[in-house]
This record gives C-alpha cells, structure tokens and sequence, in this order.
C-alpha cells in the first residue's frame, strides 16, 4: 500500500489530474449505471402505458359522442299541505302561528335533537323556509320560522 502512496506522490501532477479524472468518470458511469438506468427505463414505461391510455381515451370519446343524450327524468314528489298543528306533538310545542300573505311565522318549542327531524317534515310541505332563529327558553329552546308558500 505503502508503495502505491509514494508512486502516486511522485508522478507528475498531469498524471494525477489525468488519474483523478478517469476515476471520477468510471465513478460516475458506475453510478449511472446502478441507479439512473433503472429509472429511465421505468421513465419510458410509464411514457408508453400514458400514450397507450391517451389513445384509449381518445377511442372511448368517439364512442360515447353517438349515443344520444337522454336526460334522467325526476319524479316530483307530491307535497302535502302545511298546517302548523302538524308540528304540535311529542318532540314540539306550538308557541303560536301568525299568518301572513305570502306565508307565516312559526314559533315552536322543540328540543336540540328534534330540529333536523323538523327541517325534514318542513321540506315535504307546500313551504319554504325564508329565516328561522333558535334562541335558548328555559331547558328548551324556542325556534322561530318565517315561511313562504311555494311556488
């Protein structure tokens, strides 16, 4: 070992830089060669499989542009007629109902977990929900709705 140190410490400095050189290069085609490479290939598969699923995509728009467009027909739902007394039961108490021209205001009494059930029978009457407020009354809270007629 010894005497490699001392030719490389003798030889003149081009044949070092030259040494030096050759060495980084083999390096770096070892390198290249155990790490890069596989990534390329796997770089042009995946390039493949994307221009083969372009293709495919393009073949399936043709396809699909001739069938005729046939939109889905919805079935109305009938609505049952409001009255607030439909809300007076077990999980809400009627405060009052004040008519109006084009609906009302609704005041309940209802606890916390009654309200999604309530929004849900509103949603299968003839009415729509313009406002409502929930402010806390006693161990209850008071929920108050403006209603408008659909239309």
């Amino acid at each position: 070992m010894d005497t490699l140190l001392e030719r490389w410490c003798e030889s003149r400095p081009l044949n070092r830089v030259l040494f030096w050189f050759l060495a980084s290069l083999l390096a770096g085609l070892a390198a290249w060669g155990t790490m890069l490479r596989p990534v390329y290939g796997q770089s042009a598969e995946r390039q493949r499989q994307l221009i083969q699923d372009v293709r495919t995509n393009a073949a399936l728009w043709s396809a699909v542009r001739k069938t005729p467009f046939r939109p889905k027909i919805t079935e109305v739902l009938e609505k049952t007629p409001f009255s607030p007394l439909d809300f007076q039961g077990d999980d809400a108490t009627l405060v009052h109902w004040k008519p109006l021209q084009n609906g009302g205001e609704l005041m309940l009494e209802v606890e916390w977990q009654a309200i999604p059930a309530l929004f849900s029978r509103l949603a299968q009457r003839d009415v729509q929900i313009a406002a409502f407020a929930i402010t806390p009354h006693g161990t209850a809270l008071r929920l108050r709705l403006e209603l408008e007629h659909a239309k």
